[in-house]
């Protein structure tokens, strides 16, 4: 028997391997029926329903094998079949578990940082983030994530900071320059935001096309720093949308319309980088610059 289930199982793991997911599936169905506790095979089995999205079906099998070998492995995978189920809060306490296992775990450590961002947790979104970068100090998901953390949270001289550190290590993101720009103006560089952006206007490949190059700048495990660039981006186009209305208006009733001042100019700025439109961008960043100078002559730029 113990001969039959072994032939059985590497069988499965030969099919796993060569990507022939179905015949595999069958394969360690028939195994588990003759040894419904076999945990590599209902650890195997869980694996290929993840890969498929399946975490539903995937969430029974890898909590029995945890149950019948606690270990690092097992846990982290039902912790991230969890957090895929929207189990959030059940996928916490087994990542928090994971680490009990492995305390420099990074996987775990980032998706914790997820996790409770998605729970509307800062301080702890936060903490995860820093964890990862007290391990691996130059952990490109971490730098960018905490740089999108400050970043929506006014933090902007601590934003600029890890955004520097981000692109020394990894430059060619082109969103985070968007960021980088966006915070020189809003701390009064606007010539430094302007060359900048020019920069990025001219050599960028891709730049203008925010939604192409969104997925391709942040991978899967880049969660923390993918969702705030996409709550940005959708809030951009709100506040865009707004604009644009009332410019139409204006048409009609131009007494009633006053331009913009410099901070909103400086938002529109971000608005338009945002939703693809450089030039615009650079229009209102030199509008800005002009209405600051006009309020503050005195102010280098």
């Amino acid at each position: 028997m113990a001969q039959e289930i072994q032939s059985l199982f590497n069988e499965a793991v030969r099919l796993e391997r060569n990507g022939e997911w179905d015949r595999a599936e069958i394969q360690y169905k028939v195994l588990l029926e003759k040894d419904p506790n076999y945990h590599l095979a209902l650890q195997n089995l869980g694996v290929i329903y993840a890969k498929q999205g399946k975490h539903a079906d995937a969430i029974p099998l890898f909590s029995k094998a945890y149950k019948l070998h606690a270990n690092v492995k097992n846990c982290y995978n039902l912790a991230v079949s969890l957090y895929k189920h929207e189990e959030t809060e059940k996928a916490v306490s087994f990542l928090k578990q994971t680490l009990t296992f492995e305390k420099k775990f990074i996987s775990a450590h980032l998706l914790l940082a997820q996790a409770y961002q998605k729970l509307g947790n800062d301080e702890k979104t936060e903490v995860y983030l820093n964890n990862v970068i007290k391990i691996e100090p130059d952990h490109k998901s971490a730098l960018g994530g905490l740089a999108m953390f400050y970043y929506e949270r006014n933090r902007f001289p601590e934003s600029l900071k890890m955004i520097e550190r981000y692109l020394i290590l990894y430059p060619g993101n082109a969103q985070l320059k968007i960021i980088q720009s966006e915070i020189l103006a809003k701390q009064g560089n606007y010539k430094a935001s302007a060359t900048l952006l020019t920069t990025m206007v001219k050599e960028d490949v891709g730049f203008t096309n925010f939604n192409e190059s969104l997925h391709a700048a942040w991978q899967e495990e880049d969660g923390v720093a993918h969702e705030s660039l996409v709550r940005i981006q959708s809030k951009a186009k709100k506040k865009l949308k707004e604009f644009q209305t009332k410019l139409e208006l204006s048409k009609e009733n131009p007494e009633e319309f006053s331009p913009p001042d410099a901070q909103e100019a400086l938002d529109l700025s971000l608005l338009y980088l945002f939703n693809g439109n450089p030039e615009k961008a650079m229009q209102y960043l030199v509008f800005a610059q002009k209405m600051k100078e006009k309020t503050d002559p005195d102010r280098p730029s």
